[in-house]
């Protein structure tokens, strides 16, 4: 038997050895190893734009543990948008992502619209601050505007057809 345990354990090396070189083939693309941490950032925002959606639906409104917390995760989140999609970490570089081509293809737009994204989700913080109910439901439906204006033309329509939306 002690041929049969060299043997397993030569098997059990091998197996070792190919998912490590498995990890390390995933690991060595850097925009591939963005992807993940971009969704989870950008369902953060999504899911605080629906939290405060929500909440001025209700009779009043929780501004100190709904609208102002979430309309500060969009602004803090949305300066850092723009980073979050280097060459690379579209499509090609083989993990799941809704992020269309264009996104590289048409920089400049892109650009645009996120720093339209941006400007706008620093209104929306500015004004929740200032608990003014009204201006906040107007600029809520602004800032959807500019988060649905990337979406439309850089977002994969599968998304919707996948997440429910």
């Amino acid at each position: 038997m002690p041929f049969a345990s060299g043997v397993g354990r030569l098997a059990l090396a091998a197996a070792l050895l190919s998912c490590v070189g498995f990890t390390l083939v995933q690991a060595a693309s850097p925009q591939a190893a963005q992807i993940k941490p971009r969704q989870d950032k950008l369902r953060d925002m999504g899911g605080a734009l629906k939290a405060i959606t929500d909440e001025l639906k209700k009779p009043k409104v929780d501004w100190d543990n709904v609208i102002i917390p979430n309309t500060q995760t969009i602004k803090d989140r949305s300066a850092y948008l723009l980073n979050w999609f280097p060459k690379g970490s579209g499509p090609e570089a083989g993990v799941k992502t809704y992020a269309l081509p264009e996104i590289w293809q048409k920089q400049d737009d892109f650009t645009k619209i996120g720093k339209t994204m941006q400007a706008e989700a620093i209104k929306f913080d500015q004004v929740a601050n200032s608990r003014n109910l009204d201006a906040l439901k107007v600029e809520a439906v602004t800032m959807g505007k500019a988060c649905k204006a990337c979406h439309d033309d850089y977002r994969s329509k599968d998304y919707e057809k996948e997440n429910d939306e």
